[in-house]
């Protein structure tokens, strides 16, 4: 071996700078930039946790949507099936529907403005969108990979079949909810995909049972970092490590008997009764 030669070492290539737009939120809260996929059939609770995530105060733990981006884009098939988004399409930029040519549309717009700084800061949601657009090669696939560079801070996709988002989509997904399934091949391709992240297929359905047990609770996954929270309020897994202590068997025998004994109390007189 020549001696000349200098052992070979990779550096690090030097980060870019930080984005301005970006300002701190509550640590439980999607960070972005950030790519989201929430997977949840018709009326699992899409619609309310759009409201909130658009319409909540940063002193409530949310962002101040409505200041914190430039500009709210959402594009759904379904938006006008569903009177709860009637907030929605006042406050944001809606699209009823979605067309090959919109996401390229949106990202030539972006880039008119120059360098990314320069660009809106925008966060951008596609609401049921036709599975066959989420497939290999398609635009939305495309825009995942290249969503930072364009200033789209949060990127959020919406679908009720998981199988249906292309590979590219869900590898990139740097934060991943939940809702409560009701379809078990859906929950089975959900443990899947991320159970390894939480120390096997057990331990998930264990996180997964406890987030969604209350209506509208969510398992939300901040995929990178290793964590599980119940919704935005409760950080319940550090990897493969659960930080509750919860059997919803047991959970639901204990609420049972209490109603029992309330029951009780309520149809018993004082004469007779010394519950």
């Amino acid at each position: 071996m020549d001696n000349n030669y200098k052992t070979p070492r990779v550096i690090p290539v030097k980060s870019d700078a930080p984005n301005p737009k970006i300002k701190p939120v509550h640590p439980n809260m999607i960070q972005c930039p950030s790519l989201l996929l929430g997977i949840g059939a018709v009326r699992s609770g899409k619609t309310t946790l759009l409201n909130n995530m658009i319409f909540r105060s940063k002193e409530e733990g949310f962002y101040d949507a409505q200041t914190y981006f430039d500009e709210i884009a959402v594009m759904s098939n379904t938006i006008n099936n569903d009177p709860s988004a009637r907030f929605i399409k006042k406050a944001c930029s809606v699209t009823d529907h979605y067309s090959d040519g919109m996401i390229m549309d949106l990202i030539e717009k972006q880039k008119s403005y120059g360098e990314r700084d320069d660009m809106p800061f925008t966060a951008l949601f596609l609401d049921d969108i036709l599975s066959k657009n989420m497939k290999r090669n398609s635009e939305i696939s495309f825009l995942c990979t290249r969503y930072r560079h364009l200033n789209i801070g949060l990127l959020g996709i919406f679908t009720q079949n998981l199988k249906s988002v292309d590979t590219i989509i869900r590898n990139n997904a740097t934060d991943v909810i939940i809702f409560k399934q009701t379809n078990n091949k859906q929950l089975i391709g959900v443990m899947e995909e991320w159970s390894g992240v939480f120390g096997g297929e057990k331990n998930f359905m264990k996180i997964y049972n406890y987030a969604t047990l209350k209506p509208f609770d969510f398992l939300y996954l901040k995929v990178y970092e290793g964590k599980a929270l119940r919704s935005f309020e409760e950080v319940i897994a550090d990897k493969d490590k659960l930080l509750f202590d919860f059997n919803p068997i047991e959970q639901e025998i204990k609420k049972d008997k209490k109603e029992v004994k309330k029951l009780m109390k309520e149809e018993c007189s004082d004469e007779e009764c010394d519950c």
